[in-house]
């Protein structure tokens, strides 16, 4: 059995090497492939932000660019009104 193992050493330490590095290591496959999966997630993240960033920043630049603009944004989303109006607000049931 012994001359067995050592006729059988190299192989033997090549799989004990592979399923260690696989399996156990700190920088194991498995621990790699998380951190590749992680690191698409915050990519597609990012990009998402980054376009969400844009569109807000152009609607910034209208509003600003025009105080009619800035009024109806204000009377629509926070129902300002005038000193001399009424504000109804109408919800529809879903």
């Amino acid at each position: 059995m012994l001359d067995k193992v050592v006729a059988y050493k190299y192989p033997i330490t090549i799989v004990f090497f592979v399923v260690w590095m696989i399996f156990f290591d700190t920088n194991s496959v498995v621990f790699m492939y998380k951190q590749y999966n992680e690191l698409k997630e915050l990519k597609k993240q990012e990009q998402f932000l980054e376009a969400d960033i844009n569109e807000m920043s152009q609607l910034r630049d209208e509003l600003l660019s025009d105080d009619k603009n800035l009024e109806r944004f204000a009377r629509e989303n926070f129902y300002f009104k005038k000193d001399n109006e009424d504000v109804f607000v109408i919800e529809k049931k879903d």
